[in-house]
């Protein structure tokens, strides 16, 4: 009994010793005792500050991905991070871009300036978090928000029909009486995810800035163009080609760094008078070596009557391709160096002599019909066309490498194989009956030859070789 009323005594004296900490409104243990202690800073000041704008005229086009990457080149003079948030609405992350504008509000002016610039009515809001900011705009209420605290008194009067949810969740918020964010958040959580679904849940965290939504960056689609304006004028194609050969090393190492290629190129000559002259070329296949681009455009350059000296050029490049490793000679490497010509440039040369069109592949089609079952193609596409003939129709009889354009009439030949029965395409209007045979010619060629079903009459489609 002694021992545990000295006990008693040294808890006391310890208790007096120590002063009691009480809970206060300002400490963060006390708001969220089961997260980790964050600097009030933080709540003030987010690491992210958004800015939405809703054009809402944009809401009844029925294509809205051109337009709003148009919008999206004339945001990035505000920001690095543009979003695209269909259909008709943009987020801005402007964080770090307020120091470098002067202010938030000098920043918000200025977005809000260029839309009207372009005669493009907008409504904007810049808040903490994306949602937030999206759904304020959609209200139509400019608010310039960077703490997270406010945000629920400034979202509870927002319609619900500025979440953009699916039409059925909103008929059944309205049918419990609910009209605005600020009663559906008194709402219990777990009511609403059970009986509506934990999305909405997770979009109001995200409204609130409890929880973080990554959204997806636009990225401008790159190109190359540079011009080159003469000292003197130019007369000759030759000295043009020496003239080219700097542009062209120079769109070879653009491509390099970016480890793209591109299939499509632009040469225009500017003359003292008078439109520029242009040369369009077009690539086999998607490339970065030097030495094709080199190749087809002096091919091209060769067949050119210049019609006027010529006191500049610009070249410019088709949209940027993925480079796969099948694009690349392992033993030429990225410049082109080796010294043998691939099939790329083979078509490519033949096309800078004889025309673009004169040059095409074969695309095999999975149709019965012998004269509709392929297509011509501008792209050198070996493998394509190899999985294409995989999938198509299973064939009883060989087929001829040489076909007609026109079936041919003769009499009946002497037959050797056969029949093969193609009936097919009576939905289109170009139906067809026939009965094919591989047949041979008095000469010993073997012909591959049809029956009409309904003429009786022979045809001859194809020989072989």
């Amino acid at each position: 009994m002694k021992l545990r009323a000295a006990k008693s005594r040294t808890a006391d004296l310890f208790a007096a010793a120590v002063p009691e900490r009480r809970p206060s409104v300002s400490s963060p243990v006390a708001l969220a005792p089961q997260a980790p202690a964050q600097p009030v800073l933080d709540r003030l000041h987010p690491k992210q500050l958004w800015y939405a704008a809703v054009f809402p005229a944009m809401a009844q086009l029925e294509s809205f991905a051109a337009p709003l990457q148009k919008l999206c080149l004339h945001a990035h003079a505000f920001t690095s991070f543009v979003s695209i948030e269909p259909p008709n609405a943009l987020l801005l992350e402007i964080k770090g871009s307020v120091k470098l504008f002067g202010s938030l509000q000098q920043l918000h002016e200025g977005l809000d300036d260029r839309w009207r610039r372009l005669a493009l009515p907008a409504h904007s809001a810049i808040a903490p978090s994306t949602l937030a900011a999206l759904w304020l705009a959609r209200a139509g209420a400019s608010s310039q928000i960077e703490d997270s605290d406010l945000l629920p008194t400034l979202l509870a009067k927002v319609p619900i029909a500025c979440t953009a949810w699916d039409a059925e969740r909103l008929q059944t918020l309205r049918a419990m009486g609910v009209t605005h964010l600020g009663e559906l958040m008194r709402l219990p959580r777990a009511g609403l995810a059970r009986r509506l679904s934990p999305a909405l849940v997770r979009d109001l965290d995200i409204a609130l800035a409890r929880q973080p939504a990554p959204r997806r960056a636009f990225v401008r689609r790159e190109r190359f163009r540079e011009r080159c304006d003469f000292e003197t004028e130019i007369e000759h194609v030759a000295y043009l080609e020496k003239a080219l050969e700097p542009l062209i090393e120079r769109c070879a190492r653009f491509l390099r760094r970016r480890q793209a290629g591109i299939q499509a190129l632009q040469l225009k000559l500017r003359h003292r008078e008078g439109p520029a002259t242009c040369v369009r070329l077009g690539l086999a296949s998607i490339t970065s070596e030097r030495r094709r681009l080199s190749d087809v455009l002096c091919q091209k350059l060769a067949r050119l009557d210049l019609r006027a000296p010529v006191r500049g050029m610009e070249l410019i490049s088709g949209s940027l391709r993925e480079l796969s490793a099948s694009s690349v000679d392992v033993f030429a490497g990225f410049t082109g160096a080796g010294s043998r010509d691939s099939a790329p440039q083979l078509v490519e040369r033949l096309r800078a002599r004889l025309g673009e069109d004169a040059v095409y592949g074969v695309c095999l089609i999975p149709e019965h019909r012998p004269e509709a079952a392929w297509r011509r193609v501008h792209e050198l596409r070996l493998g394509a066309a190899a999985r294409i003939e995989e999938e198509s129709i299973d064939q009883k009889l060989p087929r001829p490498v040489w076909l007609l354009n026109e079936p041919l009439p003769l009499p009946k030949p002497e037959i050797l194989h056969g029949p093969e029965r193609i009936e097919s395409g009576w939905w289109d209007g170009k139906g067809v009956a026939r009965d094919y045979y591989i047949a041979r010619h008095a000469d010993g060629v073997r012909l591959w030859v049809f029956q009409e079903r309904q003429s009786k009459r022979w045809y001859v489609h194809g020989v072989f070789a």
